[in-house]
């Protein structure tokens, strides 16, 4: 276990240092093309999705957004794209997109439908937001946006991800942040692309989201992830560019639970909120944050049934929550690391279905599990925990790791230093 925890660390410091070179060249900023066509006319009353029957090209937009209106609202049907799934979205979707970032804070609206990404390029995104917009479906499996750039043609760069929500060239505020994504079913499974969503922006929010992720087994995508809420942190220098007030909502992600992927992703962030999750595979992860609640959440294993993937981990962070949480494999991880020590982690509410298996308290300080349900307790630091204070809670074993410091504990007693 501890072997697997620290590759998990390397890997996740590859990945974002990889990102770093990205940025810093600039690739992160893709050629944006030219809109064409006209925008729509005065918004009209919002709908609820489940009434809404999408507008045909012409005719007003019938909005399926529970938010405040917007100033205009942009189909992106009448920009060329193809509700039938017949033909390729992406150029249609990016000059909606475009147009709407003409007037921040407008929409840009899909009908229901599938639509279907199929753009083969040597960006890392598909389609790329760069101001404060809204991104709205008709409701979750009635809007479907399918990326078909995957492992289908080998050989061949392609693009990885399908949305980014970048911040302002060079800079660590503005461009879209602000911006909505939400009522809508993203599927980058069916073709094993790449990550559905990368948010690297600030107050953002994803809402009314089924995301179907990819497994990260192909050449192309060295990892992929269902939705990345990110910054690009230096942890072997201390420096952190994070991101700040993002809200993900009502999302449920459909991982494939395979080595190498995790279905949500927070790096980096301050205060986020994640609430009403559901995922299948390897759960969240939590990577250099602090203020961060996650809660409401439904963590199980892969595709496959089995319960030994990860449903949560923690590393290098602090004053995170977690709370009302059912997993059903590995009950969470607070993972080692020599950097930044976690600290004031508080779980509160957890219910681990597979008895079978624990939660890994690595190095770590002020920790706090009450009100919950667990297997067993693993204390394995790499240095040292100090300060694990257990209370309200039931669970059937307690595993120290030896010649380690282990102090401050409280409502359990560690065999190996009792």
């Amino acid at each position: 276990m501890e072997h697997e925890i620290g590759k998990k660390v390397r890997r996740r410091l590859a990945v974002l240092s990889v990102s770093l070179i990205v940025v810093i060249t600039g690739v992160f900023f893709v050629a944006r093309m030219n809109p064409f066509g006209q925008r729509v006319g005065p918004p009209p009353k919002i709908t609820s999705p489940t009434t809404s029957t999408g507008p045909n090209v012409g005719t007003p937009v019938q909005s399926s957004s529970n938010l405040p209106p917007s100033s205009s609202i942009f189909n992106v049907v009448n920009y060329g794209a193809d509700p039938t799934g017949q033909h390729d979205s992406t150029v249609a979707i990016q000059n909606a997109i475009l147009a709407a970032e003409a007037q921040p804070g407008s929409e840009v609206y899909f009908p229901p439908g599938r639509f279907i990404l199929d753009q083969r390029s040597y960006k890392l995104y598909t389609l790329v937001i760069d101001k404060p917009i809204r991104v709205v479906g008709s409701g979750i499996g009635q809007t479907v946006i399918v990326n078909e750039v995957g492992q289908k043609t080998p050989g061949v760069t392609l693009s990885r991800d399908m949305f980014a929500i970048e911040v302002a060239p060079g800079q660590q505020v503005g461009g879209g942040s602000g911006t909505v994504i939400t009522n809508m079913t993203l599927d980058s499974a069916t073709y094993d692309a790449g990550t559905d969503i990368m948010d690297f922006a600030n107050h953002t929010t994803l809402s009314n989201l089924q995301v179907l992720a990819a497994k990260s087994t192909n050449a192309y995508n060295y990892n992929s992830f269902g939705i990345r809420v990110i910054a690009i942190c230096n942890p072997n220098t201390v420096s952190y560019i994070y991101r700040v007030d993002n809200v993900i909502d009502n999302v449920t992600i459909v991982g494939q639970g395979y080595a190498g992927t995790t279905e949500l992703d927070l790096s980096c962030q301050v205060g986020t909120t994640a609430t009403n999750i559901n995922i299948k595979g390897n759960g969240i992860d939590i990577f250099y944050c602090h203020d961060d609640n996650v809660s409401n959440a439904n963590l199980v294993g892969g595709t496959d049934g089995s319960t030994h993937y990860y449903t949560w981990v923690i590393t290098g962070s602090y004053n995170i929550n977690l709370s009302n949480i059912t997993t059903n494999g590995i009950g969470g991880v607070i993972a080692p690391d020599v950097t930044l020590v976690s600290h004031n982690i508080n779980v509160n509410g957890e219910t681990m279905l597979d008895k079978a298996s624990s939660i890994y308290i690595g190095d770590s300080r002020n920790v706090t599990i009450s009100n919950s349900d667990l297997g067993g307790i693993a204390v394995l630091p790499k240095y040292e925990v100090n300060g694990l204070d257990v209370k309200n809670t039931t669970y059937s074993t307690v595993q120290c790791k030896p010649s380690v410091l282990i102090s401050g504990l409280a409502g359990l007693r560690c065999p190996s230093v009792g």
